[in-house]
Protein backbone atom coordinates (compact mmCIF):
# COMPACT_ATOMS: atom_id res chain seq x y z
CA UNK A 1 0.00 0.00 0.00
CA UNK A 2 1.65 3.58 -1.39
CA UNK A 3 1.14 6.96 1.17
CA UNK A 4 1.10 10.35 -0.52
CA UNK A 5 1.07 13.51 1.08
CA UNK A 6 -0.38 16.90 -0.59
CA UNK A 7 -0.17 20.47 0.58
CA UNK A 8 -1.88 22.82 -0.48
CA UNK A 9 -0.11 26.63 -0.44
CA UNK A 10 -0.47 30.39 -1.24
CA UNK A 11 2.25 32.32 -1.10
CA UNK A 12 3.65 29.90 1.82
CA UNK A 13 7.26 30.02 1.17
CA UNK A 14 8.36 31.12 4.70
CA UNK A 15 5.74 28.25 5.91
CA UNK A 16 6.83 25.40 3.78
CA UNK A 17 10.84 25.93 4.47
CA UNK A 18 9.70 25.50 7.70
CA UNK A 19 7.42 22.54 7.59
CA UNK A 20 8.87 20.08 4.88
CA UNK A 21 12.11 19.17 7.02
CA UNK A 22 9.47 17.89 9.62
CA UNK A 23 7.15 16.47 7.07
CA UNK A 24 10.20 14.66 5.53
CA UNK A 25 11.67 13.53 8.85
CA UNK A 26 8.24 12.09 10.45
CA UNK A 27 7.54 10.63 7.92
CA UNK A 28 9.24 7.80 6.48
CA UNK A 29 8.37 5.38 3.84
CA UNK A 30 5.86 7.81 1.88
CA UNK A 31 5.70 7.75 -1.84
CA UNK A 32 5.69 11.12 -2.86
CA UNK A 33 5.16 15.15 -1.49
CA UNK A 34 2.66 16.58 -3.83
CA UNK A 35 2.47 20.51 -3.81
CA UNK A 36 -0.16 22.53 -5.34
CA UNK A 37 1.16 26.34 -5.37
CA UNK A 38 -2.01 27.42 -5.85
CA UNK A 39 -0.94 30.75 -7.67
CA UNK A 40 1.55 32.62 -5.38
CA UNK A 41 3.76 35.23 -5.64
CA UNK A 42 6.38 34.80 -3.23
CA UNK A 43 8.65 32.45 -5.37
CA UNK A 44 7.54 29.23 -3.96
CA UNK A 45 7.90 27.20 -7.28
CA UNK A 46 11.58 28.65 -6.86
CA UNK A 47 12.66 27.90 -3.44
CA UNK A 48 11.05 24.25 -4.02
CA UNK A 49 12.77 23.45 -7.61
CA UNK A 50 16.18 24.56 -6.19
CA UNK A 51 15.88 22.67 -2.24
CA UNK A 52 13.18 19.91 -2.94
CA UNK A 53 13.64 18.69 -6.66
CA UNK A 54 11.89 14.97 -5.95
CA UNK A 55 8.16 17.07 -4.88
CA UNK A 56 5.56 16.87 -7.36
CA UNK A 57 4.74 20.38 -7.73
CA UNK A 58 1.72 21.49 -9.25
CA UNK A 59 1.44 25.32 -10.17
CA UNK A 60 -1.94 26.55 -10.55
CA UNK A 61 -2.54 29.35 -13.24
CA UNK A 62 -4.45 31.34 -11.58
CA UNK A 63 -5.73 31.45 -7.54
CA UNK A 64 -8.47 28.82 -7.34
CA UNK A 65 -8.53 28.56 -3.70
CA UNK A 66 -8.28 25.74 -0.68
CA UNK A 67 -11.33 23.23 -2.06
CA UNK A 68 -10.26 23.20 -5.42
CA UNK A 69 -6.57 23.00 -5.06
CA UNK A 70 -6.79 19.81 -2.65
CA UNK A 71 -9.09 18.50 -5.66
CA UNK A 72 -5.90 19.06 -7.42
CA UNK A 73 -3.26 17.68 -5.50
CA UNK A 74 -5.15 14.37 -4.62
CA UNK A 75 -6.21 13.55 -8.32
CA UNK A 76 -2.37 13.77 -9.56
CA UNK A 77 -1.72 10.71 -6.79
CA UNK A 78 -1.72 7.48 -7.88
CA UNK A 79 -1.33 5.95 -3.88
CA UNK A 80 -3.87 4.11 -2.00
CA UNK A 81 -3.53 6.85 0.50
CA UNK A 82 -3.03 10.18 0.80
CA UNK A 83 -2.58 12.60 3.49
CA UNK A 84 -4.05 16.52 3.60
CA UNK A 85 -1.60 18.29 4.91
CA UNK A 86 -2.06 22.42 5.31
CA UNK A 87 1.68 24.64 5.16
CA UNK A 88 1.36 25.67 9.00
CA UNK A 89 0.77 21.55 10.15
CA UNK A 90 3.49 19.51 11.66
CA UNK A 91 3.26 16.04 12.30
CA UNK A 92 5.11 14.19 14.65
CA UNK A 93 7.05 11.07 14.78
CA UNK A 94 4.84 8.10 14.23
CA UNK A 95 1.78 10.19 13.26
CA UNK A 96 0.90 7.68 10.19
CA UNK A 97 1.35 4.20 11.63
CA UNK A 98 -1.51 4.39 14.20
CA UNK A 99 -3.98 6.00 11.14
CA UNK A 100 -2.92 3.56 8.52
CA UNK A 101 -3.83 0.77 10.64
CA UNK A 102 -7.60 1.59 11.36
CA UNK A 103 -7.61 0.94 7.21
CA UNK A 104 -7.48 -2.62 7.76
CA UNK A 105 -11.40 -2.07 8.12
CA UNK A 106 -12.79 -1.12 3.93
CA UNK A 107 -15.69 0.56 5.58
CA UNK A 108 -13.16 3.32 6.63
CA UNK A 109 -12.58 6.09 4.64
CA UNK A 110 -10.32 8.78 6.44
CA UNK A 111 -8.51 8.68 9.75
CA UNK A 112 -8.22 12.53 11.29
CA UNK A 113 -4.91 13.54 13.24
CA UNK A 114 -5.17 14.68 16.77
CA UNK A 115 -4.03 18.67 16.40
CA UNK A 116 -2.25 20.59 19.77
CA UNK A 117 -4.67 22.02 21.25
CA UNK A 118 -7.72 20.75 19.26
CA UNK A 119 -10.00 17.55 19.89
CA UNK A 120 -12.37 15.10 18.04
CA UNK A 121 -16.13 17.32 16.94
CA UNK A 122 -18.47 16.52 19.17
CA UNK A 123 -21.60 17.49 17.17
CA UNK A 124 -25.28 17.63 18.04
CA UNK A 125 -28.16 18.75 16.12
CA UNK A 126 -30.38 22.20 17.53
CA UNK A 127 -31.81 23.00 14.21
CA UNK A 128 -28.22 23.31 12.67
CA UNK A 129 -24.74 21.58 13.17
CA UNK A 130 -23.10 22.75 16.06
CA UNK A 131 -19.81 20.82 17.46
CA UNK A 132 -17.71 21.53 20.82
CA UNK A 133 -13.98 19.79 21.46
CA UNK A 134 -14.33 16.64 22.44
CA UNK A 135 -13.19 16.12 26.20
CA UNK A 136 -12.20 12.48 25.89
CA UNK A 137 -8.56 12.30 23.99
CA UNK A 138 -7.24 9.46 25.19
CA UNK A 139 -8.80 7.07 23.04
CA UNK A 140 -9.85 6.59 19.30
CA UNK A 141 -13.38 8.49 18.49
CA UNK A 142 -15.62 7.95 15.24
CA UNK A 143 -15.80 11.45 13.94
CA UNK A 144 -17.98 13.34 11.69
CA UNK A 145 -15.51 14.57 9.42
CA UNK A 146 -12.10 14.39 8.76
CA UNK A 147 -9.95 17.79 8.89
CA UNK A 148 -9.26 19.09 4.96
CA UNK A 149 -5.67 20.01 6.73
CA UNK A 150 -4.00 17.22 8.41
CA UNK A 151 -6.07 14.15 8.17
CA UNK A 152 -5.20 10.69 5.80
CA UNK A 153 -7.69 9.22 3.09
CA UNK A 154 -8.46 6.38 1.36
CA UNK A 155 -8.06 7.29 -2.57
CA UNK A 156 -10.33 5.19 -3.97
CA UNK A 157 -13.80 6.05 -1.65
CA UNK A 158 -12.45 10.22 -1.88
CA UNK A 159 -12.65 9.13 -5.70
CA UNK A 160 -16.00 7.55 -4.85
CA UNK A 161 -17.29 11.05 -3.08
CA UNK A 162 -15.73 13.07 -6.00
CA UNK A 163 -13.54 14.99 -3.03
CA UNK A 164 -14.36 18.46 -2.10
CA UNK A 165 -17.46 19.88 -3.66
CA UNK A 166 -16.15 23.49 -5.52
CA UNK A 167 -19.27 25.49 -4.04
CA UNK A 168 -17.55 25.85 -1.14
CA UNK A 169 -14.69 27.53 -2.68
CA UNK A 170 -12.20 29.11 -1.76
CA UNK A 171 -12.30 26.99 1.52
CA UNK A 172 -14.72 26.77 4.76
CA UNK A 173 -16.71 23.65 5.51
CA UNK A 174 -15.17 21.23 2.61
CA UNK A 175 -14.26 18.60 4.62
CA UNK A 176 -17.62 18.56 6.77
CA UNK A 177 -19.90 18.41 3.92
CA UNK A 178 -17.11 15.67 2.49
CA UNK A 179 -17.15 13.76 6.15
CA UNK A 180 -21.11 13.94 6.24
CA UNK A 181 -21.56 12.74 2.86
CA UNK A 182 -18.88 9.79 3.43
CA UNK A 183 -21.24 8.14 6.57
CA UNK A 184 -24.35 8.96 4.97
CA UNK A 185 -23.12 6.81 2.10
CA UNK A 186 -21.66 3.86 4.90
CA UNK A 187 -18.45 4.83 5.50
CA UNK A 188 -16.80 5.23 8.27
CA UNK A 189 -14.30 8.54 9.64
CA UNK A 190 -12.07 7.67 12.83
CA UNK A 191 -10.29 10.68 15.28
CA UNK A 192 -7.07 8.57 16.24
CA UNK A 193 -5.05 10.23 19.68
CA UNK A 194 -2.03 8.76 18.30
CA UNK A 195 -1.41 10.46 15.26
CA UNK A 196 -0.28 13.70 16.99
CA UNK A 197 0.15 16.55 14.46
CA UNK A 198 1.24 20.72 15.71
CA UNK A 199 -1.34 23.24 13.83
CA UNK A 200 0.11 26.46 13.97
CA UNK A 201 -2.32 28.70 12.42
CA UNK A 202 -0.59 30.46 10.68
CA UNK A 203 -2.14 29.61 6.80
CA UNK A 204 -3.46 31.95 4.51
CA UNK A 205 -7.04 32.29 5.54
CA UNK A 206 -5.57 34.80 8.35
CA UNK A 207 -4.10 37.31 6.21
CA UNK A 208 -7.64 37.84 4.23
CA UNK A 209 -10.29 40.23 5.16
CA UNK A 210 -11.90 39.06 8.42
CA UNK A 211 -15.34 40.42 7.11
CA UNK A 212 -14.77 38.21 4.10
CA UNK A 213 -14.07 35.44 5.43
CA UNK A 214 -17.19 35.72 8.49
CA UNK A 215 -19.29 35.76 5.10
CA UNK A 216 -17.54 32.84 3.34
CA UNK A 217 -17.79 30.58 6.63
CA UNK A 218 -21.88 31.60 7.35
CA UNK A 219 -22.45 31.08 3.49
CA UNK A 220 -20.72 27.69 3.56
CA UNK A 221 -22.64 26.47 6.87
CA UNK A 222 -25.89 26.89 5.05
CA UNK A 223 -24.92 25.55 1.66
CA UNK A 224 -24.00 22.03 3.87
CA UNK A 225 -26.93 22.46 5.17
CA UNK A 226 -29.11 22.88 2.42
CA UNK A 227 -27.29 19.91 0.51
CA UNK A 228 -26.82 17.44 2.82
CA UNK A 229 -29.68 17.29 5.49
CA UNK A 230 -32.62 15.80 4.11
CA UNK A 231 -34.51 13.68 7.12
CA UNK A 232 -37.74 15.75 7.52
CA UNK A 233 -37.88 16.53 10.59
CA UNK A 234 -34.26 17.80 10.61
CA UNK A 235 -35.20 20.36 7.97
CA UNK A 236 -38.04 21.64 9.30
CA UNK A 237 -36.19 22.52 12.72
CA UNK A 238 -33.34 24.13 10.17
CA UNK A 239 -36.29 26.48 8.55
CA UNK A 240 -37.67 27.49 12.01
CA UNK A 241 -33.82 28.38 12.98
CA UNK A 242 -33.69 30.77 9.92
CA UNK A 243 -36.30 32.38 10.40
CA UNK A 244 -36.11 32.82 13.87
CA UNK A 245 -32.51 33.95 14.19
CA UNK A 246 -32.65 36.31 10.52
CA UNK A 247 -35.96 37.98 12.16
CA UNK A 248 -33.02 38.67 15.58
CA UNK A 249 -30.13 39.21 13.63
CA UNK A 250 -31.68 41.36 9.96
CA UNK A 251 -27.86 41.49 8.84
CA UNK A 252 -28.36 37.60 8.43
CA UNK A 253 -30.28 38.18 5.54
CA UNK A 254 -27.12 39.13 3.30
CA UNK A 255 -25.54 35.15 4.27
CA UNK A 256 -28.67 34.26 3.01
CA UNK A 257 -28.83 36.12 -0.19
CA UNK A 258 -25.24 34.87 -0.68
CA UNK A 259 -25.91 31.22 0.11
CA UNK A 260 -28.95 31.28 -2.47
CA UNK A 261 -26.83 32.38 -5.29
CA UNK A 262 -26.16 29.02 -5.77
CA UNK A 263 -29.33 27.40 -4.97
CA UNK A 264 -30.26 25.53 -8.45
CA UNK A 265 -26.51 24.15 -7.82
CA UNK A 266 -27.87 22.97 -4.33
CA UNK A 267 -30.49 21.53 -5.11
CA UNK A 268 -29.20 19.82 -7.99
CA UNK A 269 -26.71 17.86 -5.40
CA UNK A 270 -29.24 17.54 -2.58
CA UNK A 271 -31.41 15.46 -5.20
CA UNK A 272 -28.02 13.46 -5.79
CA UNK A 273 -27.10 13.32 -1.83
CA UNK A 274 -30.60 12.18 -1.49
CA UNK A 275 -30.62 9.30 -4.10
CA UNK A 276 -27.13 7.87 -3.28
CA UNK A 277 -27.02 7.97 1.06
CA UNK A 278 -28.44 4.91 2.66
CA UNK A 279 -27.80 6.53 5.86
CA UNK A 280 -30.53 9.11 7.47
CA UNK A 281 -28.76 12.23 9.30
CA UNK A 282 -30.38 10.92 12.82
CA UNK A 283 -28.45 7.33 11.86
CA UNK A 284 -25.45 9.05 11.36
CA UNK A 285 -25.66 11.53 14.33
CA UNK A 286 -26.73 8.19 16.25
CA UNK A 287 -23.02 7.07 15.31
CA UNK A 288 -20.70 9.28 15.58
CA UNK A 289 -19.05 11.04 18.92
CA UNK A 290 -18.91 7.42 19.96
CA UNK A 291 -15.15 5.26 21.31
CA UNK A 292 -13.98 3.45 18.15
Amino acid sequence: MSTDIVITSFNGRKLLEKQLPIVYKNSPGINQIIVVDDHSFDNTATFLAANYPKIKLIINPKNLGFTRATNIGVAASRADFVVLLNNDVYPQKGYLTPALKHFSNPDVFAVTFNETHSSWPNVTWDGKLQYTQGTDKTTAVFSAWASGGSSIIRHSVWNTLTGFNPLFSPGYWEDIDLGWRAWKQGFRIIWEPQSKVQHRHESTFKNLNPNFVSLIKQRNELLFTWMNITDRSFAFEHYRYLVNYTLHHLGYFRIIFSAMRFYPQVLQQRRHNRHISILTDQKVLSLINLPV
